[in-house]
């Protein structure tokens, strides 16, 4: 498990080689053709951190030349049909080493079902790669997409970002997704203030990988002092394994679960009990197969939250999270929320 990466963006220069195993960020806006990488990205890609983040037009550069269709077809795959990336491919450094990344990610869709970004987390798996296949010319490249796991039940996720809102590379809404070691995942939600997310997302990767459950985590991102902050945030956690969801929250939002045609908000944690290192609570619940999760920014207004409740009956119908999201488009579609953000995990399985 790798350590704590620093909230802190390290000084211009050559960068020091990635350790395999560490995992990167980006963000691509497609209405303003913006890219925001985190520093861990940099120093997988073996780039000067001063530089500014490539777009997804000049990505291929950096890639493989026999790995270059793959990575074409992952991005056009996840724009124009909304399917998510997960796939490996081969990137040559500016030394001329070369080195194995898997990429997953997923578009951020409008109210009209068109992607107006793409989030993606990036991790260095060069060494597994290297121990488990033959180097040399006639090994062949990774495989695009895999089959599915068949271990315990996982999270179908989507996302709704209402158009003509800035993309989730500005310091607006904020709404991310880590896959952590052993299969767990971090979902956070969140209103960001301040004028660049990079060193708080990086930050939030951090301490998820290092173990830090969400109440604890929302304490020490009170403490880090960086220019951005997050507000009325949901912090979470899903353990696959057993379907557990723990979560905390600093602000007004809670979770809305669906369950069986009915929709509701969880009920908010208590306060931490004495002696506690954080000053905020967590709750626990056993999630079903089936069962659908709405995490939500403040940014919506509590009548807009009722109507979401009322979509139980039709979201139980829906197959997939993708579906969820074009119904919830559509409620949300009449009125002025600002740039609220809305996150649907599904349990699938």
């Amino acid at each position: 498990m790798p350590p704590p990466v620093s909230a802190d963006r390290p000084p211009a220069g050559r960068p020091k080689g990635a350790p395999s195993g560490q995992v990167g960020r980006a963000e691509w806006g497609l209405l303003t053709d913006e890219a925001d990488w985190s520093v861990e990205l940099y120093r997988i890609l073996g780039l000067d951190p001063s530089v500014p983040a490539l777009t997804l037009d000049e990505l291929p550069a950096l890639v493989h030349e026999e790995d270059r269709p793959r990575l074409t077809a992952m991005v056009t795959g996840c724009l124009v049909d909304a399917r998510p990336i997960d796939g490996e491919f081969r990137v040559r450094r500016p030394d001329d080493s070369v080195r194995t990344v898997h990429m997953k990610g997923e578009p951020v869709l409008g109210t009209d079902g068109d992607a107006v970004s793409m989030w993606a987390l990036i991790r260095d798996v060069s060494e597994p790669r290297r121990h488990a296949r033959p180097s040399g010319p006639a090994a062949q490249p990774p495989p695009a997409h895999r089959p599915p796991p068949q271990g315990p039940p996982a999270l179908d996720l989507a996302v709704h970002h209402p158009a003509g809102a800035p993309p989730v590379t500005a310091a607006a809404d904020w709404c991310d997704v880590l896959e952590l070691p052993g299969g767990a995942a971090l979902l956070s939600i969140g209103d960001l203030t301040g004028p660049d997310s990079a060193p708080l997302l990086g930050a939030v990767h951090g301490l998820a990988l290092a173990g830090i459950r969400p109440g604890r985590l929302l304490s020490v991102l009170d403490q880090l002092g960086t220019t951005t902050s997050l507000r009325g945030a949901v912090c979470c956690r899903y353990e696959p394994q057993n379907r557990n969801f723990t979560w905390a929250r600093s602000g007004r939002p809670v979770p809305l679960l669906f369950r069986a045609g009915t929709g509701r908000r969880l009920t908010a944690p208590d306060g931490p009990p004495p002696g506690a290192d954080s000053p905020y609570g967590q709750a626990e619940l056993a999630l079903r197969p089936g069962d659908l999760l709405v995490l939500h920014t403040e940014r919506l207004s509590e009548p807009d939250v009722a109507r979401l409740l009322g979509l139980g009956p039709r979201l139980s119908t829906a197959r997939t999270a993708r579906e969820c999201v074009r119904l919830l488009a559509g409620t949300l579609g009449a009125g002025k929320r600002g740039d609220a953000c809305v996150l649907v995990a599904r349990v699938s399985g």
